[in-house]
């Protein structure tokens, strides 16, 4: 069935009152995860953290420790590879330029490439861990002399700021701090900016919907803003957080357009939440695959990739058929709806042609076309 005849087959069925008795009391679409894939091959477990990906896709950024040919402690590298279908090269490290002989990690790339922020405690800063910043000029150069961020985005005295991540827009900088006002021992701080080119203003706390009393840390904002990430983590100085499945968890929080507040947090579940730490969640570009470390040992980590799927059976009978394409047809237009689920897994506030192509996808992988 083509996309465009599926409006026409719907509104007929929804003529003949075939959405009767459909349960829509749902505001948000429901998300599912695959299965989790172990990708050692990729980033090997003994004390390596996937930090980032490129916009492109093509330059992975990860915090290694203790590595050979390093500057001491951890330090920030790079994998590369020439087309998102090629293998990854191996780990290069940034260099003294970039890495000190003190911690250099948590790193995030801004989406145009030429701005890397990362948290160290390298002599000189403002606290015990401080928010840096190294540029290039083009995707070929090589990265600057990182520059720390004045206050008050690093906080003064014997406090860490830590865990950066740039929105795509960068307009936008998480981070995870233990200053005092939180909710918790560590907290999610946003920033934010007028233009790129503007200084970054007062951080503000996300409030107790996200953060809570234990520690919330490795935010990680989805490229349309929508969706944050993060993880409820200090192994044995906070008790991990209520409602959880193990040690540190995974959780999101959503929010239905960039300018709205952040609604509550909520536990990515058992799929991918174990007994372990689960932590440092990283999502791919285009929101179809989570990334994720997996506690083994003290610095020793199983690193996973798994799917991200929307749920398409809107009405939960345990089938993608016509009645939940007429529940789609019937929200057409409509925002905080069950039924958008495009062209991210948990859409983009309004219910249109990205989710019916999202839902055909699905549909027709359930109910084949009939061979001639």
């Amino acid at each position: 069935m083509k996309v465009f005849e599926i409006p026409m087959l719907a509104m007929s069925l929804l003529g003949l009152g075939l959405l009767s008795g459909v349960d829509t009391s749902r505001t948000y679409a429901d998300l599912t995860f695959g299965e989790p894939v172990n990708i050692e091959s990729l980033v090997p477990a003994k004390d390596n953290i996937i930090d980032c990906f490129s916009s492109d896709g093509l330059e992975m950024y990860i915090s290694s420790y203790n590595r050979t040919g390093g500057y001491g402690d951890w330090d920030l590298c790079v994998l590369r590879r020439a087309s998102k279908d090629a293998d990854w090269g191996p780990p290069e490290n940034l260099g003294s330029t970039v890495n000190s002989s003190k911690e250099d990690s948590v790193s995030s790339i801004s989406a145009d490439g030429l701005s890397l922020y990362f948290n160290s405690n390298r002599p000189g800063g403002y606290g015990s861990f401080d928010i840096y910043m190294t540029t290039r000029k083009t995707k070929n150069d090589p990265w600057g002399k990182p520059v720390i961020l004045p206050p008050p985005v690093n906080a003064t005295g014997n406090v860490s700021d830590t865990a950066p991540w740039i929105s795509s827009d960068g307009l936008e900088l998480y981070f995870a701090s233990f200053r005092a006002g939180g909710y918790g021992f560590a907290d999610i701080y946003v920033t934010r900016r007028a233009t790129p080119n503007d200084p970054w203003g007062l951080p503000v706390n996300l409030g107790p919907g996200v953060n809570s009393p234990t520690s919330d840390y490795f935010p990680c904002l989805s490229s349309d803003g929508l969706v944050l990430f993060f993880s409820d983590y200090m192994a044995g100085v906070r008790p991990p957080r209520p409602g959880g499945h193990g040690c540190g968890d995974m959780w999101m929080t959503r929010r239905t357009t960039l300018s709205a507040p952040w609604g509550p947090a909520v536990n990515l579940g058992p799929q991918v939440n174990g007994p372990e730490d689960n932590i440092v969640p990283r999502i791919s570009l285009d929101g179809s695959t989570l990334y994720y470390a997996t506690g083994i040992q003290y610095g020793v980590w199983n690193y996973f990739k798994v799917p991200i799927i929307p749920i398409v059976d809107f009405n939960g009978d345990k089938k993608v058929d016509l009645v939940d394409l007429v529940m789609l047809i019937n929200d057409w237009g409509k925002s905080n709806s069950v039924c958008d689920i495009g062209p991210m897994p948990w859409g983009d506030g309004k219910v249109d042609i990205e989710d019916l192509k999202v839902f055909m996808t699905y549909y027709e992988k359930e109910n084949p076309p009939a061979r001639p």
